[in-house]
């Protein structure tokens, strides 16, 4: 089954523009492998999180991509989702292109709010990602 036919048992058809902001944000091969594995037991679960999750939030266009990439980083975090922060961090990075002096306030600030543990595994998780991707942190100081 693919992501863009409607289950038989989904309520409502797939939103297109819900379906192309899921595939931006995941990027091509998350998207594929999703709708490789997706079954019968959650192809409604699928049509429902596209729908509301990427149709009524990340479509919507009144926070920015790089808000709700910032927001969604703080949440997961409190929430102590580390996967989940951990995806939406490459998202962030590579997706949304959150500056990555931003990651880092946010960062600072989950450590704040939610605690120096969490956002030392946040900083963890950061750095091997960041490693992972490249990404030169040479001049982070200059974009603050």
């Amino acid at each position: 089954m693919k992501l863009t036919e409607t289950p038989a048992s989904a309520a409502v058809p797939y939103d297109a523009k819900a379906v192309e902001v899921r595939r931006h944000l995941l990027g091509d091969d998350v998207f594929e492998a999703m709708q490789r594995d997706m079954t019968a037991l959650d192809a409604e679960w699928q049509a429902y999180t596209t729908n509301q999750l990427f149709g009524r939030t990340w479509a919507r266009g009144i926070l920015s991509h790089q808000q709700l990439s910032l927001i969604n980083l703080a949440m997961l975090a409190g929430l102590g989702r580390m996967e989940e922060f951990e995806l939406h961090l490459r998202i962030a990075v590579t997706r949304t292109q959150v500056p990555l002096v931003q990651l880092r306030e946010v960062i600072l600030h989950i450590g704040m709010y939610c605690g120096i543990p969490i956002a030392r595994e946040c900083f963890v998780i950061a750095r091997r990602l960041l490693a992972e991707l490249n990404v030169d942190l040479s001049g982070i100081d200059e974009l603050a």
